[in-house]
């Protein structure tokens, strides 16, 4: 996939980067705040090549891309510093109620932090499978090391929100941080323990009351903290003179900040959770498994709207308390499996060659690593009935998996493959329940999803856009835009190209300097490094030129585009020239790979001459 060519789309049809504000990701989505919403082009985004689908939600434009995110935000990156970009406004006048805001505001920063929290969460998974099996010794320095490693983004998960936080709010991420570790100092937790222990009131100055709470594996008092510190940043400013910034203002503000979070912002936030916490437990205690079976099914719905990292603090605050979750996390584990069971129901009944591959791939992801906007969106979503037996089949799976106390010991991404958080270690046929329920919710999600069935894309109607694409079945010659020996794509070091997931053609060992227009068209794309040349002939024939394997790196070093995005070209043109030998002592491949990438409009590409030399504009693909 050429996340290059990915990312620069993405970002013609956001407005440009002028128009972003800030850009993380998650898992899955890459998560905008554009200045400007409107002038984003969504159809275009749709129709993106990698791109699975957008959202609108929590302020910010979401796309999904799935388990190739972090390369193409890192692509993204390259185009625009948006790395360190932090929101410096709100970006939408519309007023909201106060827990819609809340929930925004928890959902957009607990999105960059998961990766952590899987990580070591993933580690709690492998310790306890090694206590199982008899591996690892429980009261052994390895176990504990081991543990140390598993708990600590938990236990630190504050200092984690913090640096979100801090770039959600556009604020000095270091306070934010040093506001952090007072919470978790531990000196402050063992005088909150002792006093709670013996019943003691304790006081801060004679007359300000400090309130037992553990601020540990806490997530809303920290958010508070870190809005509260944009106001006192602020009020700093105005209020210290000039001469004195340097050493009176971070005095001014670390004093102030915590002062005020400690005593009376963090114990606020300490109590929504425990409210939201005891909410959630009443309706868990009241409907009892049914209440799991109704979170399973409506959970993609969750999913969609972009705010299920709400529930993080609570699942968090719950394994924190109780050692386990038995509601939440055991509902979107069903829901994981259902779609990735919906969507391989579609790849097994559909005809369409295209959809097959996609949904089996999406279902794998979707079953074996619990990634489900691919399945969701990709699949089930955009065919709707699918949707519905994947809903159906989840709702099924939870009332299973409640029904006989099935529980979750760690956060990770609900999964086959992280089944063992799921198993307890003190109760064997724990693992039996869970294995029971990943096939309960399998067999249902399928066998429904089968049963009401789809519309189905026509295979009929691909081809028929080929051939009309294709000026009624003509035959085009493309001439080698470099002169070199002709080498098959499948021969070129780098997996991105050789497996054709950017469309087919060949490749050219160069044997000169330059690149030349094989046709009459159009530049479409010069990319930025001149590493590379998007083009398309008159005929509509679209064709990258791609000069080195990851000579992105070169940041346009060696590279001279001769003309620019959009031009008018004919053929023999010089494109661009380069110079060999320089890249070549910088040790990259100077294969050129060039690719017709809209090679689903053909029937037919096919190499002429391979492992020959070519001269200029000599005949070397033949498109049908």
């Amino acid at each position: 996939m050429d996340y290059e060519n990915i990312a620069k789309q993405i970002l013609q049809h956001i407005g440009g980067k002028e128009n972003v504000v800030t850009l993380i990701h998650c898992m899955t989505r890459l998560r905008f705040t554009l200045r400007d919403e409107s002038i984003a082009d969504d159809e275009a985004m749709k129709k993106t090549k990698g791109v699975v689908g957008v959202m609108k939600k929590a302020g910010q434009y979401q796309i999904i891309i799935g388990n190739d995110v972090g390369n193409v935000y890192n692509e993204l990156c390259k185009l625009g510093d948006f790395a360190n970009s932090t929101i410096k406004k709100q970006t939408t006048s519309e007023k909201k109620k106060a827990i819609v805001v809340l929930m925004e505001m928890i959902s957009s920063v607990m999105a960059p932090v998961i990766p952590a929290i899987m990580g070591t969460a993933m580690i709690r998974i492998f310790v306890n499978l090694l206590c199982m099996i008899g591996i690892l010794d429980t009261n052994g320095t390895t176990y504990t090391i081991l543990s140390i490693m598993g708990d600590s983004a938990f236990f630190f998960f504050p200092v984690l929100i913090a640096i979100s936080a801090a770039k959600r709010f556009c604020v000095n991420s270091y306070y934010a941080v040093t506001v952090a570790l007072v919470m978790l100092h531990p000196h402050f937790i063992d005088m909150i323990d002792t006093a709670h222990n013996i019943s003691e009131s304790l006081y801060f100055m004679k007359y300000i009351p400090i309130s037992y709470t553990s601020y540990a594996y806490s997530i809303i008092p920290i958010i508070f903290a870190v809005w509260l510190l944009k106001y006192v940043e602020q009020l700093a400013e105005k209020v210290i003179p000039t001469i004195l910034k340097n050493l009176l203002q971070p005095f001014f503000i670390l004093l102030i900040e915590i002062l005020i979070v400690l005593f009376v912002l963090a114990p606020f936030g300490s109590m929504l959770e425990h409210i939201l916490y005891n909410i959630i437990n009443l309706i868990h205690s009241q409907f009892g498994f049914i209440a799991v079976g109704i979170i399973a099914g409506v959970y993609p719905f969750i999913v969609m709207a972009g705010v299920h990292h709400v529930f993080t603090p609570i699942k968090l605050g719950t394994i924190a308390s109780m050692g386990f979750e038995n509601f939440i996390c055991i509902g979107e584990f069903c829901a994981n499996i259902a779609q990735g069971a919906a969507t391989a129901a579609v790849a097994v009944k559909s005809r369409n060659k295209t959809l097959k591959k996609n949904a089996t791939t999406a279902a794998i992801s979707a079953l074996f690593t619990g990634i489900t906007e691919p399945a969701l969106y990709g699949v089930t979503l955009r065919l709707k009935r699918p949707l519905i037996g994947a809903c159906i089949g989840a709702a099924i799976g939870g009332l299973f998996g409640a029904f006989f106390q099935l529980k979750c010991f760690a956060i990770a991404i609900p999964a086959i493959l992280s089944i063992v958080q799921y198993v307890d270690t003190t109760r064997p046929i724990s693992f039996l329940i869970a294995i029971l329920t990943i096939t309960v919710t399998t067999i249902a999600a399928f066998l429904i999803t089968i049963l009401i069935g789809f519309e189905d894309i026509s295979e009929n109607d691909v081809e028929e856009n080929k051939k009309v694409k294709n000026s009624y079945n003509k035959t085009f010659f493309v001439p080698a835009p470099a002169k070199g020996k002709i080498i098959p794509l499948t021969e070129v070091k780098d997996v991105t190209f050789s497996s054709e997931i950017l469309g087919k053609g060949a490749a050219i060992i160069p044997e000169d300097n330059k690149i030349v227009a094989p046709f009459n068209g159009k530049a479409v794309v010069v990319f930025e490094t001149g590493h590379a040349i998007a083009l398309q002939s008159d005929e509509g024939i679209e064709l990258l030129i791609h000069v080195g394997i990851d000579t992105v790196n070169l940041k346009g070093k060696f590279f001279h585009p001769c003309v620019k995005n959009g031009a008018i070209i004919k053929k023999g043109d010089v494109l661009l020239n380069f110079d060999k030998n320089e890249i070549e002592k910088e040790g990259y491949d100077l294969s050129i790979p060039i690719i017709i990438t809209n090679t689903e409009n053909y029937t037919d590409i096919t190499l002429i001459n391979q492992f020959e030399d070519c001269e200029l504009l000599q005949d070397f693909l033949s498109v049908q």
